[in-house]
């Protein structure tokens, strides 16, 4: 049971770490090339980064029953979200 719960709590970590690596590179690739008018698709990116980050960390606050910091990630979560959908607003009007 134990080895089974390791093995879970490995293969999250994994894909935590992998998926922000990835949007971090995402990131790096929009804000810093030549165009400029890609600078805002960077920002968004970064959002959707702090976004993702807060996500996986509600979920691990709520597995270690730490239920005051899961609730504030949730908060950040929901701005983040708040955030993204307001630029895509203004990008589709």
């Amino acid at each position: 049971m134990k080895l089974k719960k390791e093995a879970s709590s490995k293969m999250w970590n994994t894909l935590r770490n992998t998926t922000q690596v990835i949007i971090l590179f995402i990131f790096i690739r929009y804000l810093f090339d030549e165009d400029p008018s890609n600078d805002r698709i960077g920002w968004s990116v970064l959002i959707v980064f702090w976004t993702f980050k807060g996500l996986f960390d509600a979920v691990e606050d709520r597995r270690k029953g730490n239920k005051k910091s899961m609730i504030a990630n949730i908060a950040f979560v929901i701005a983040g979200l708040g955030i993204l959908v307001w630029q895509g607003m203004q990008v589709i009007f």
